[in-house]
């Protein structure tokens, strides 16, 4: 095979190889403190240093993916936050928590939806830009909190903005999988 033909047939494979969807990935059902479960890909790894009250810590640094989740009990918000503090309050305190250090932010998608008789969720889709930034949009973050009966529940995602397209599927997946599990030896998880 001349040269010329042989940089042809590199550049033809690379070209179809590109174009291939990535290779399918395992969907796993973890269960975090025998409190709540959901359905991760199987390339995502534990973290242990990536929030000091996050009971959920998953990361890809090859894919730039995280996640955090952070519970709260109710019963340890105190008599009158109980009472009072609802789905979306809560939401709002979240979203101001993770948005903070942003120079600017563009949400992309707000929803509020009951997945079953005792448990909501609300959650919104961020385009975000650090105040060190260069880039229109340097991150992508998807907040979602759940609530129960005893349970506030937050969930956090961020990867680049511009991988985040490629990753709607797991997002949505790994979101819409959330469960509590109803074992109640979970009641102290949340206390710090």
């Amino acid at each position: 095979m001349n040269r010329y033909a042989y940089i042809v047939f590199v550049v033809a494979l690379a070209t179809v190889s590109c174009n291939q969807p990535p290779p399918p990935v395992e969907r796993v059902s973890v269960p975090i403190d025998s409190l709540y479960q959901l359905d991760l890909p199987s390339n995502l790894q534990p973290g242990y240093d990536m929030h000091d009250y996050a009971s959920l810590q998953y990361y890809d640094t090859v894919m730039d993916f995280y996640l955090l989740g952070i519970e709260d009990a109710k019963q340890n918000l105190g008599e009158i936050k109980r009472k009072r503090l609802k789905l979306r309050g809560y939401y709002e305190f979240v979203e101001t928590a993770v948005l903070e250090n942003a120079e600017t932010y563009y949400k992309v998608a707000d929803q509020e939806v009951s997945l079953s008789d005792k448990l909501k969720v609300k959650s919104g889709d961020y385009y975000f830009k650090n105040k060190q930034g260069s880039g229109k949009y340097d991150l992508f973050y998807r907040i979602a909190v759940f609530e129960n009966d005893d349970y506030f529940f937050q969930m956090v995602f961020w990867l680049p903005y511009e991988n985040h397209c490629e990753q709607m599927t797991w997002i949505d997946t790994i979101t819409n999988s959330f469960t509590f599990i109803d074992d109640k030896t979970g009641a102290d998880i949340g206390v710090r």
